[in-house]
């Protein structure tokens, strides 16, 4: 049986051959959770078009959830602390120093990544503040939760490239608002049910 690093130099060796879009590291080659950690790379990559073309090494740490250098293309994950947020995080910081008007930082890299797709918003970020009303005893958030703080990144998104310098204190606000709004609407929205009489 030919080896994953001899058939893929086989493979790129080729006149027409197109790059691999994710590649595990040595480090990740021989980890229990390869398939599960590269499966999920995958997926979240398909919202990063910027990155069309290029092949992304995946590695292992343990140091962190995960990490990356901004405008490179490697990502270091940590397999036992995976989530769609991490692995969006770090491919945003690929894309910063790339001319693309993504601004450096950790806060705009969770603003802009949880801004990518809904689905990826399955955990708390770690630099940019979300309210704890919105996560549930594990710090994760359910589908509900995720859309609204994708539909806010979206709008702090815009509102940066419109010229907003403070769009990271408008997220966190803004976030803070629509949970304020959806407590005060719940008890309206159980009295008429507490009303209705048992026949």
């Amino acid at each position: 049986m030919t080896p994953p690093a001899q058939l893929e130099l086989e493979l790129l060796s080729h006149v027409n051959a197109t790059p691999p879009r994710v590649v595990a590291s040595r480090h990740l080659q021989k980890h229990r959770l390869r398939n599960d950690v590269l499966r999920r790379v995958e997926y979240v990559r398909r919202y990063f078009p910027e990155l069309d073309g290029e092949s992304i090494t995946v590695g292992v740490t343990r140091a962190a959830s995960g990490m990356a250098i901004p405008g490179g293309t490697r990502i270091w994950l940590n397999p036992s602390r995976l989530s769609y947020h991490t692995i969006a995080h770090e491919l945003m910081h690929l894309l910063q120093c790339r001319d693309l008007g993504i601004p450096s930082g950790e806060k705009a890299c969770d603003v802009f990544s949880l801004a990518r797709h809904w689905t990826l918003n399955d955990e708390r970020p770690s630099y940019i503040r979300v309210p704890r009303s919105m996560l549930d005893e594990n710090g994760r958030l359910n589908d509900a939760q995720a859309r609204v703080v994708f539909e806010v990144a979206r709008e702090a998104v815009v509102q940066r490239s419109h010229g907003m310098r403070r769009y990271l204190s408008f997220f966190e606000a803004e976030l803070v608002h629509r949970c304020q709004r959806e407590r005060s609407l719940r008890p309206i929205l159980i009295a008429p049910l507490g009303a209705i009489s048992p026949r």
